[in-house]
C-alpha cells in the first residue's frame, strides 16, 4: 500500500523528485533555522518555476494542496530530511558547512534583519498567544477528583500540544490558533510573512547550491575513506 502511494504521487506530480534532488539545501536550510518541514516544503514547492513543476493544484494563496495523495508529500520531506540528518549532521564537513551558513546566510539582512531577529519577533508574538490559549485550556479543564487516569492523560496531553514549543510556523497547523482574539492570530501571521520571504530568499541562493554541491562531493569522499571491515576468516 505504501509503494503504491509512492508510486501514485510520481505519477501526478513531480514534486517528490523535485523535494528529494534538493534534500541536502532543505534540510540545511530546516536543521539551522528551526522551520516548520510543512511551511518549507510549500514555500519550496512555491518557489519552484511553474515550468519545472507538475502538479495537480494550489490554494489561493499559491501554497500546494496538501490533499494531493491523502496528505503524504510533506511527511516524505520530514522523511529524507530526517535520513539525510541522521546520516551527515555529525560529519566534519556538514558541522564546517553549517556554521558556514549560520554565520554568512543566517546573518544577511535582506530587508533589514537577519534571520535571528526575524525569530525573536516571531516568538515575542507567539508567546502571548500561546499563554491565552493555555490559561483558557486550564480554566476550561481543572484537574477534578473524580476524573480517571485515562482522562487526566488526555487532559494533559491535550496541554502539552498547547505548551510544546513547536517548529516555527507550525502553529498555525494547530486547532488552538484560532482560539485567541484576532490581533493575536494576525501579529503571529505578519512575523512569519517576513521570515517566509527570508527563507525565500536562502532557496533562491545561488552560490549555496554551488557550496553544496561541493559538500556533496566531499561527503561521497569521506565515505570512501572510510576503512571496510576486513572479511571473516573463513574456518577450516
Amino acid at each position: 500500500m505504501y509503494s503504491r502511494r509512492i508510486h501514485m504521487i510520481k505519477k501526478k506530480n513531480n514534486a517528490y523528485k523535485l523535494i528529494k534532488a534538493n534534500t541536502p539545501k532543505l534540510a540545511l536550510i530546516h536543521h539551522a533555522t528551526g522551520f516548520s518541514p510543512n511551511r518549507l516544503a510549500s514555500l519550496f514547492l512555491k518557489n519552484t518555476a511553474q515550468s519545472d513543476l507538475v502538479i495537480q493544484k494550489k490554494s489561493k494563496d499559491g501554497f500546494w494542496d496538501w490533499r494531493l495523495a491523502d496528505d503524504t508529500a510533506y511527511k516524505y520531506l520530514k522523511k529524507d530530511i530526517a535520513a539525510y540528518l541522521k546520516k551527515n549532521t555529525d560529519t566534519p564537513t556538514f558541522q564546517i558547512m553549517l556554521e558556514h551558513f549560520k554565520t554568512n546566510y543566517l546573518t544577511k539582512d535582506y530587508f533589514g534583519e537577519d534571520y535571528q531577529s526575524l525569530v525573536n519577533t516571531y516568538r515575542f508574538q507567539e508567546g502571548p498567544l500561546k499563554d491565552f490559549v493555555r490559561k483558557g485550556f486550564i480554566a476550561l479543564n481543572p484537574i477534578t477528583a473524580n476524573m480517571t487516569p485515562k482522562e487526566r492523560a488526555v487532559r494533559n496531553q491535550r496541554l502539552g500540544k498547547i505548551s510544546v514549543k513547536h517548529w516555527i510556523g507550525d502553529i498555525t497547523n494547530y486547532e488552538y490558533f484560532s482560539q485567541p482574539p484576532g490581533f493575536m492570530m494576525n501579529n503571529v501571521q505578519q512575523t512569519l510573512q517576513h521570515i517566509d520571504l527570508y527563507i525565500m530568499n536562502l532557496l533562491n541562493e545561488k552560490q549555496l547550491d554551488s557550496e553544496l554541491s561541493n559538500l556533496s562531493v566531499n561527503q561521497r569522499l569521506e565515505q570512501n575513506l572510510i576503512p571496510k571491515a576486513p572479511p571473516p576468516k573463513s574456518r577450516n
